[in-house]
């Protein structure tokens, strides 16, 4: 399939070298800010529309309604246009135009614009869209071996909040958990590090290994009241807020009703 990009960012170039990888034929990019010595660069969006059957807009989600109302639709007729966003849906490309529509979102944080092609290769992706272009994507993706999911457009908000919950917010735990070895403990950032590396990704690994329930530990999936408690007493502000909330959690997934009495209690 002839696949060109608007919009050369991070997701978009590693997407474009993986699918190239794949066996598809990339056409080439637009973008007023980014040149790839890669592939072919157009001199504006509407050339870049002309040449690709599969017209993906790879900008950030912002953009992608003013590059849609931007492009000349006779260079789209009878062709499918995606994003890559995971919270917009396909109805952004608004208007009664002979063009199918979709959003295609992969469940991956891309850190560079050479994202590894093993890592692409094991995301998992959601569509949303028309039938036609859920079924063009559809088969993109069983091309290059992707799990899918089709979405509906009502559940894009909700999928991406969870995407949230799952990565960027594990991220700001983190970032909490560092912080009180370093104010409270006395840790460098280097220690902090050392220390803390093997604990993130062997959690994250049992969790994707073994599901929620298989992996819980510490004194909330004990039932450890007293550890709990000393917790709450050295904490303050935000911090305990955080540890209470996600104590709850913690403490309806592993069964421990007496401790999430204590979170409710505690003032």
């Amino acid at each position: 399939m002839k696949i060109s990009f608007i919009g050369a960012g991070k997701a978009g170039l590693s997407l474009a070298s993986y699918f190239e990888k794949c066996g598809e034929e990339i056409c080439g990019f637009y973008s007023p800010h980014t040149v790839s010595d890669k592939f072919k660069m157009f001199d504006n969006a509407d050339m870049a529309a002309d040449a690709g059957e599969l017209v993906i807009i790879s900008v950030n989600d912002d953009s992608i309604a003013d590059v849609w109302n931007k492009l000349d639709k006779a260079k789209l007729y009878g062709k499918t246009v995606c994003h890559l966003s995971g919270s917009l849906t396909s109805h952004i490309f608004n208007g009664d135009h002979a063009v199918s529509r979709c959003s295609m979102h992969p469940m991956l944080a891309f850190s560079s614009s050479d994202t590894g092609f093993d890592n692409i290769k094991s995301a998992f992706f959601t569509l949303e869209g028309d039938n036609d272009a859920v079924e063009t994507l559809g088969n993109l993706l069983k091309r290059c071996g992707n799990e899918y999911k089709i979405i509906n457009a009502d559940s894009k908000a909700a999928y991406h909040a969870a995407a949230c919950f799952v990565s960027n917010f594990m991220t700001a735990v983190c970032a909490e958990g560092f912080s009180i070895l370093k104010e409270n403990c006395g840790f460098s950032d280097d220690e902090i590090l050392k220390a803390m590396a093997p604990l993130i990704s062997v959690n994250a690994e049992n969790i994707c290994k073994k599901g929620i329930k298989n992996s819980l530990t510490g004194p909330v999936s004990r039932g450890d009241a007293d550890t709990v408690r000393k917790h709450l007493k050295v904490l303050s502000g935000r911090k305990k807020q955080i540890y209470k909330l996600l104590s709850s959690v913690l403490a309806e997934e592993s069964g421990h009703a007496e401790i999430l009495s204590l979170m409710n209690n505690d003032k």
